[in-house]
């Protein structure tokens, strides 16, 4: 190896070498350097999967044509087939109950259908997570002096 500097160009001299390339082959001002890339207004995959799911879908519901968003009817369906005793479904509302439960949203369960037995285990969960959420409420609402609670 060398010790020797660089010398600047003279009389408009360029050398080629390492980090500087041929100047025929640098990028031109104003032109990508990707020019067949992701053309301009093209969508993300999260993007098209959102407007997918705000689109509107019909169904008949207790005998009544009704129109919702696919997030929406995909939402009750998860929710009635795990009323319906589908593992995987139940899974996957419980999975989102705690999630909620994490964030400080309870959810709102209204259960009209389904069995006997799935309605009072959605209302004991209900119970649940609102005592969880008025405890919090009042230990951040009572002052920390160090005194037992009466």
């Amino acid at each position: 190896m060398s010790n020797r500097k660089r010398s600047s160009p003279r009389n408009g001299e360029y050398s080629v070498g390492y980090g500087r390339p041929p100047q025929h082959t640098r990028f031109r001002p104003g032109r990508s350097g990707n020019p067949k890339g992701r053309p301009k207004g093209s969508k993300n995959f999260h993007t098209v999967f959102a407007e997918e799911l705000a689109q509107s879908v019909t169904l008949i519901e207790n005998g009544k044509r009704k129109k919702m968003p696919k997030a929406r009817a995909l939402v009750k369906q998860s929710i009635n087939k795990a009323l319906g005793n589908d593992p995987r479904a139940t899974a996957i509302v419980f999975d989102q109950i705690r999630r909620s439960e994490g964030s400080g949203k309870a959810p709102v369960a209204v259960v009209e259908a389904g069995f006997r037995e799935n309605k009072l285990v959605v209302e004991s969960i209900v119970r649940r997570i609102r005592l969880a959420a008025e405890a919090e409420e009042e230990m951040d609402a009572s002052p920390d002096n160090g005194e037992a609670p009466k």
